[in-house]
């Protein structure tokens, strides 16, 4: 991409992100009260000067859950001035690096208990046990961890459909396996205090039942990621107007766009979503914080 190019791209997302209604202001202090959603990364896998994806929730004031830990999150998340010790649930969706590459980083060099919750594996791709086993496990890489760190494990089985995995006077989680090639990978249903938000991770949007299982929820993180046109990875990421008509039959309250790459179509997809979909709409950005109802 020629250098002109890539300015201009900067410029139209900076200028889209802008003109959307309740674009919240990053980085902003989260609400001390109630649920609030942090992005501590709004990019995918390619360098943008965006992190890779990550989310914050927060309960109350303090960081109870974090979503998805790729790389560039381990800044964001101190930026955010997070406390490792306050997480309850490590939630990832799946093992593509963007996604959760960074997390012996956030571990290293803390000590404590953290529960991770992730998806069931195949031939090509581990499951959560084993990705931790990998990382942290008696033969793993960064084996140092394991001896710092006891893990609580929630195996999220992708073709089991819709449950809870984990619930608490706090908050309730409920995961869903959802399609993204050969990949295994989950999306995740927060609830807390009567707010609820759901992050569809990446996928095609084929399943229709992914529509129900985000019914109503007050805020939708969606990974936007594929192109209206067909080019790219179709078997991995839904069309914008997929995107869209998800939004719309479910009745979401607001969708956050995120997972934004330097992409020359963006203008384009926006305008494909935006046909369909026309309620509440923010541009993810990095360590922007959205106060759930």
């Amino acid at each position: 991409m020629s250098l002109y190019r890539s300015l201009l791209l900067t410029s139209l997302l900076a200028s889209l992100a802008l003109s959307h209604d309740a674009r919240a202001q990053a980085p902003r202090s989260c609400d001390a009260n109630g649920m609030s959603l942090q992005i501590l990364g709004s990019g995918g896998p390619f360098g943008n000067g965006r992190a890779s994806s990550g989310y914050l929730l927060w309960i109350d004031g303090t960081s109870r859950l974090m979503v998805d830990a790729g790389g560039g999150t381990f800044a964001r998340f101190h930026e955010a001035g997070a406390t490792l010790a306050d997480l309850q649930l490590m939630a990832l969706s799946h093992f593509h690096p963007d996604h959760s590459a960074e997390l012996p980083a956030l571990l290293w060099p803390n000590t404590g208990t953290l529960t991770v919750a992730g998806p069931s594996g195949t031939a090509g791709f581990p499951s959560v046990a084993e990705y931790l086993d990998g990382l942290f496990g008696e033969r793993g890489v960064f084996r140092v961890v394991d001896e710092r760190f006891d893990f609580e494990v929630i195996t999220v089985e992708v073709a089991a459909g819709s449950r809870q995995i984990l619930g608490n006077d706090s908050f309730t989680v409920t995961a869903r396996g959802v399609p993204h090639g050969d990949v295994p990978t989950v999306a995740y249903l927060v609830e807390s205090g009567g707010a609820s938000i759901a992050f569809s991770s990446d996928q095609t949007g084929a399943d229709p039942a992914f529509t129900d299982f985000v019914r109503n929820v007050d805020v939708l993180v969606v990974h936007f990621a594929g192109n209206e046109d067909g080019s790219g990875r179709q078997d991995l990421h839904a069309r914008p107007s997929v995107w869209g008509q998800i939004a719309r039959d479910a009745g979401v309250g607001r969708v956050v766009l995120s997972h934004l790459s330097t992409n020359p179509n963006f203008e384009a997809n926006l305008d494909h979503f935006r046909r369909v979909y026309s309620g509440p709409l923010t541009l993810a950005e990095d360590l922007m914080c959205l106060k759930l109802r």
